[in-house]
């Protein structure tokens, strides 16, 4: 957003909100962040790691939020510090305060556009913005200071609590209900059927009717062109917290516990329960009707095939090698149970420890 928009806070104030301390002129006036290497007069940025002490040199920026503010003063700089213990984590706390802000400036009253369809009996809170060609359906409730982008969809009954933003194109189906704070970005698909059908003795599929909802817990983020289906009969959870990376694939009547980060294209089966604070890196299965305990760490590209009762880091990917070597190493894999009997047999046919022979 264009920092003109913005109503510029003073260095000292926007220290003091965030329990920080100012080394500097606290009278510096700044509207909004951006990068050590792009921020101009006016603006903040933050040093949160040594590779961009080189950037701190020559940036522009009036404000920089730094863990030690004395020893980066010998560095002859005119901008003004803020000193706080982790500048990565208030950046973000003041960049979304501010963002926030200026948003209630922006959005004074609650605004429809001319080509969105609402019907009559939607509730729609304080300040929210509805976008062109947004579809609400019957008994939909949108809380205060919520923007539902271009062209998303919300299905009969569902609910999406105050200060939510849906990005353009987002699809809540049916009896939905999403927190407050929630952040889902364009493509994802919340509340479509699961993937859920009976053999026929003829060996054709019949449909089992999804008719479970999803719920949603507060400041929770889902990516683009993320799915999280409804449940067969109870709902699909999603806790408090949760971050859910683009393309990631959340099967019906998946439990997944609070502050649990997910990254891209994870595929977790139906019935999954997933704990507490857990990271599952990129590109990992995980399968039906198991449970991962709270605090675990899975590594990208892993299989979780069975359930994890002990919290740690579990890692399933084979090593990269060059071609040659992973052929010879695979061809060793594919002889293991065979290696393995003749190991046995092996220790079978030796003599017993003190016993002789004949």
């Amino acid at each position: 957003m264009d920092a003109s928009h913005q109503d510029p806070i003073s260095a000292g104030e926007l220290a003091e909100r965030f329990a920080a301390s100012v080394v500097g002129d606290p009278s510096v006036r700044i509207a909004r962040f951006a990068s050590l290497a792009c921020a101009r007069p006016g603006e903040a940025s933050f040093l949160s790691h040594s590779r961009y002490r080189e950037q701190l040199v020559s940036t522009q920026a009036s404000v920089v939020v730094v863990t030690d503010a004395v020893a980066l003063q010998s560095l002859g700089l005119s901008c003004t510090f803020i000193q706080a213990e982790d500048p990565y984590l208030f950046f973000a706390k003041a960049a979304s305060w501010l963002i926030q802000r200026d948003r209630i400036v922006a959005v004074p009253k609650t605004t429809v556009h001319a080509s969105a369809v609402v019907d009559p009996s939607a509730v729609l809170g304080q300040r929210v913005r509805v976008g062109p060609g947004v579809v609400l359906a019957a008994g939909v409730r949108i809380g205060d200071d919520s923007d539902i982008g271009a062209g998303c969809i919300v299905g009969d009954g569902s609910q999406i609590g105050a200060g939510s933003q849906l990005h353009a194109r987002v699809t809540i189906g049916p009896g939905c209900q999403i927190g407050s704070r929630a952040v889902i970005h364009s493509g994802a698909v919340i509340g479509s059927d699961g993937f859920g059908f009976a053999l026929q003795p003829d060996r054709s599929w019949l449909k089992i009717p999804q008719v479970g909802g999803v719920v949603i817990g507060d400041d929770v983020e889902i990516g683009a062109n993320t799915t999280v289906d409804r449940g067969t009969l109870d709902a699909t959870v999603i806790e408090d917290g949760v971050k859910l990376d683009n393309q990631i694939q959340v099967a019906h009547n998946v439990v997944i516990g609070r502050h649990t980060a997910v990254a891209g294209c994870v595929g977790i089966a139906g019935s999954a329960r997933i704990g507490a604070y857990c990271q599952i890196g990129g590109a990992a299965g995980i399968l039906g009707h198991l449970e991962i305990a709270e605090a675990t760490t899975i590594g990208p590209m892993s299989l979780v095939m069975s359930s994890i009762t002990e919290s740690g880091k579990y890692v399933g990917v084979y090593p990269l090698q060059q071609q040659a070597d992973w052929e010879k190493s695979a061809a060793v894999v594919r002889r293991l149970p065979e290696l393995r009997r003749q190991l046995q047999q092996g220790l079978r046919d030796q003599p017993q420890h003190g016993k002789k022979e004949g």
